[in-house]
C-alpha cells in the first residue's frame, strides 16, 4: 500500500550544520495498518511524513502509494490521495469561514468543482450526521465560524475533514499534543473510531509511549533518522513502558524524555 524505499534526507548538505534526518527508511505499510511512531525529538518523524507528503523532497530513494511512484509528485498532488492532521488545532482549518464550508471544502477535495461550488442540501445533512458522531455539538453550530471553536473541537472537526472523503493514507502528527488531557483523550478515541471504521491506513506520531502501544497494530521506534525497532503481533502485545525504554536505550544513541512516559 505505503512502501518507501532507501529514503534519506540530508539538512544543509557540505556545511558544518549537516544533518541526516533519514537514513535509507525502508518501510512496507500494508492496507489498514495504524502504526504508531515513536522516538525522540530529532529522531526524524515528523521529517518522515513530510517527505511521505512531499512537503520535503527526498534525497534518494522513492516513495509508492498504491503500488503508483509518487516520489515526484508535488505535495498537492498527494493530497487528493493523503489527509493530514497537525499538532497545532489551528491548522487545517479556514478561521473565518464557518463548520459547513470548511467541511464543503474538504468534501469537494479531489472532485472537479469550483471552489466555492455552493453546498448542496443533501450535503448539510450528511455533514450534520457526522458531527453529531463525534459527540461535540458542532451538528447544532453548523454556521460557527471554525475561529471560534476550542482547540478539542477545532482539531475533531479537522479530523473530519482530513477523512470525510476517505483517504488512501492519514498522517497524524502529534494531533492531541497541544490539547489538554481529557480533550486528547477524546480526540484519540474519535481517531480510533474513524480508522477502524472506514479501515484507514495511518501513521500517528506520539509522545504518549502508552497511547503508541494501546493503539494501532505496529508501532515503529526512531532515532537519529532511522527505524530502529518494529513492534508488532506477540511482541507488542506483550509490550510495556518499561521493556520498551529499555529496548530502546539499548539499540539507541540517543535518551527518550520522561514526558514521553505519560
Amino acid at each position: 500500500m505505503l512502501k518507501l524505499e532507501n529514503v534519506s534526507i540530508t539538512f544543509n548538505a557540505n556545511t558544518v550544520n549537516e544533518r541526516k534526518a533519514l537514513q535509507n527508511i525502508n518501510l512496507n505499510i500494508k492496507d489498514g495498518d495504524f502504526i504508531t511512531v515513536i522516538g525522540s525529538n530529532g529522531a526524524g518523524k515528523s521529517t518522515l511524513m513530510n517527505a511521505i507528503s512531499g512537503t520535503y523532497r527526498i534525497d534518494q530513494g522513492r516513495i509508492f502509494l498504491d503500488d503508483k511512484n509518487i516520489t515526484n509528485l508535488k505535495e498537492h498532488q498527494r493530497a487528493k490521495k493523503i489527509g493530514r492532521l497537525f499538532q497545532d488545532p489551528l491548522r487545517g482549518t479556514a478561521p473565518n469561514m464557518t463548520i459547513e464550508e470548511n467541511l464543503g471544502l474538504a468534501y469537494s477535495r479531489g472532485k472537479r468543482r469550483s471552489l466555492f461550488p455552493g453546498i448542496r442540501k443533501k450535503d448539510v445533512g450528511y455533514f450534520k450526521k457526522e458531527l453529531a458522531a463525534l459527540d461535540l455539538g458542532l451538528e447544532d453550530r453548523m454556521k460557527t465560524p471554525v475561529g471560534l471553536l476550542s482547540g478539542g473541537q477545532r482539531q475533531a472537526l479537522t479530523l473530519l475533514m482530513a477523512t470525510i472523503v476517505t483517504p488512501k493514507l492519514l498522517l497524524l502528527d502529534e494531533h492531541t499534543a497541544a490539547l489538554d488531557p481529557k480533550t486528547a483523550e477524546k480526540v484519540m478515541e474519535l481517531t480510533d473510531k474513524i480508522v477502524k471504521n472506514d479501515n484507514i491506513t495511518t501513521l500517528m506520531i506520539t509522545h504518549n509511549i502508552p497511547n503508541a502501544l494501546k493503539y494501532g497494530n505496529k508501532t515503529l521506534v526512531m532515532s537519529q533518522g532511522k527505524v530502529i525497532l518494529v513492534l508488532e503481533g506477540e511482541e507488542r502485545k506483550n509490550m510495556t513502558v518499561d521493556k520498551l525504554m529499555k529496548l530502546y536505550s539499548d539499540n539507541a544513541d540517543d535518551v527518550m524524555s520522561d514526558k514521553m512516559l505519560l
